[in-house]
């Protein structure tokens, strides 16, 4: 990531406060963002730095280990993960040689031992001084000598680099320096990952798996790490003029209703936002446009979104079905739907960007990811994937059967978020399991659709026949009013 930098110098140098060989020794979170307490290696000499957010690029194993020395706490999903990044060794062979100049400035690459890749920083832009060298060791010779004297080391490699950058321009001009975390070799997928709460965002080689050479994962992460802080920063600087995450005045409780009834039920009982669908038996269908124009009318003041499923089952959908879904949310949002819910996946279980983006647009911005989410493999691409879309926010349990199962992964993603999409937790939220499902997740909403049995007279001749129409459940208003009243005593509690 050093590399980053110096290029990142050579356009912007004058405006940027650049300081190599320097240790963050203390971080400090404040009421306006951090303070961070640093030591010059080179003359010891003390210094402390404001900054309203952190981007944070060191090995992964030095990553953790900065957060755990200052009590700085990650999710555990995504500590987990970390601690999983593993890194091969090398040892690094730095001089000023009479012959570098033949080098190309790429540098040059052995592939096998003692040495693996040897490059002109000179060449590179990331040194002022002519002839300067870095060689760097392969992982197995590394391990081999790591013991061994610097003088020893240099002794074994001097005449390896003889025929390609010729002799040191002084004997005293040769320096060896040990990396135990030099190359990634297990890296986590995302290129960053973001921590909303604390205004970071951990980057570096250890992220970007997708990337063939560690070099290249280690800008992309950076360019990424770059993006998010910014869309972090625009987001804080409008909710606080201090840079501090806000507690909410309000979570958000959303109902799903299937009836106007329920609908007229759910915001007695304190529902700030309704989803409608209906088949909640077989997970959520799409409802009928009659359907959606009476509960419209029961609830015109109430934010309403609409389910777009055509079909129980997966969500790889046939170009037809898409078409019945694409002229379904036009109906919808002509009619005064204030947003669609929708997910569609490609037939190997990835997400189906072309198609969701055309429902985007369709739900003009205003379009919720649903539990399709939870079955896909890496939730943290997935969620950057999502935001690229233009997606406002996304129904999840954290790819667990429930909410509550689900927390850790929830918390894991409600940071990763940022302010860029929301996280709406689901399944079996309840009254009594509410209050600790924020407070581990630290989301500001949460979505709901307590259901009750009830018996229907209408069925009663035919007992056998009737468990083949489904079980008839409607709305639990009072497990909704329970919700909000958990709800609402959070708020207070936290204030």
């Amino acid at each position: 990531m050093r590399e980053l930098a110096f290029r990142l110098l050579t356009v912007h140098g004058d405006r940027l406060d650049f300081r190599d060989h320097t240790l963050a020794e203390k971080l400090e979170r404040t009421g306006s963002g951090w303070r961070i307490h640093t030591r010059s290696l080179r003359d010891e000499h003390q210094t402390t730095v404001g900054a309203n957010a952190l981007i944070v690029t060191p090995p992964v194993p030095q990553t953790l280990e900065l957060f755990e020395r200052n009590k700085l706490e990650l999710p555990d999903e995504l500590r987990d993960s970390l601690r999983k990044v593993t890194y091969a060794r090398c040892i690094a062979l730095y001089g000023v040689f009479a012959g570098a100049g033949g080098l190309q400035p790429g540098g040059l690459w052995f592939g096998d031992g003692p040495l693996e890749w040897v490059t002109d920083n000179h060449l590179k832009n990331v040194s002022a001084i002519s002839g300067s060298v870095t060689a760097l060791t392969t992982h197995e010779w590394a391990t081999e000598h790591w013991n061994a004297p610097d003088a020893r080391i240099i002794e074994r490699l001097l005449p390896r680099l003889r025929a390609w950058v010729g002799a040191p321009i002084h004997p005293d001009w040769v320096w060896v320096h040990k990396w135990r975390w030099a190359r990634p070799v297990s890296p986590i997928r995302p290129p960053c990952v973001v921590l909303r709460d604390l205004s970071a965002v951990l980057a570096g080689d250890g992220f970007s798996s997708a990337s063939a050479d560690h070099a290249d994962a280690a800008i992309t992460s950076g360019e990424a790490a770059a993006h998010r802080t910014g869309a972090l920063l625009t987001a804080l600087a409008r909710r606080d003029d201090r840079y501090t995450v806000p507690r909410p005045q309000r979570y958000t409780l959303e109902v799903a209703v299937t009836t106007p009834e329920e609908a007229i039920y759910a915001t007695r009982a304190g529902a700030d936002r309704l989803e409608l669908s209906s088949g909640l038996a077989l997970g959520g269908l799409t409802p009928s446009l009659g359907l959606f124009r009476a509960v419209r009318k029961m609830a015109p003041d109430v934010p309403l979104y609409v389910l777009l499923r055509p079909r129980a089952g997966g969500f790889a959908y046939s170009p037809s079905e898409f078409a019945a879904m694409v002229e379904d949310a036009e109906a919808f949002m002509h009619e005064g739907a204030d947003g669609l819910v929708f997910g569609a996946l490609t037939s190997k279980g990835q997400i189906q960007h072309h198609w969701c983006r055309t429902l985007v647009e369709a739900a003009r911005g205003k379009a919720v990811f649903h539990r399709a989410f939870d079955f896909l493999p890496e939730p943290l691409v997935a969620l950057d994937e999502l935001i690229e879309i233009g997606f406002e926010r996304v129904l999840t349990s954290g790819g667990a059967s429930t909410a509550e199962a689900g927390t850790t992964h929830l918390a894991a993603l409600v940071q990763h978020a940022g302010w860029q999409i929301e996280i709406l937790p689901a399944g079996r939220v309840r009254g009594e399991n509410v209050a600790d499902l924020v407070r581990a997740t630290r989301c500001d909403q949460v979505h709901a659709g307590p259901r009750a049995p009830v018996s229907d007279q209408s069925l009663g001749a035919r007992p056998t026949l009737a468990r083949e129409m489904g079980a008839t459940t409607e709305l639990d208003d009072h497990a909704v009013r329970h919700l909000r009243q958990q709800l609402d005593g959070l708020v207070e509690s936290l204030s």
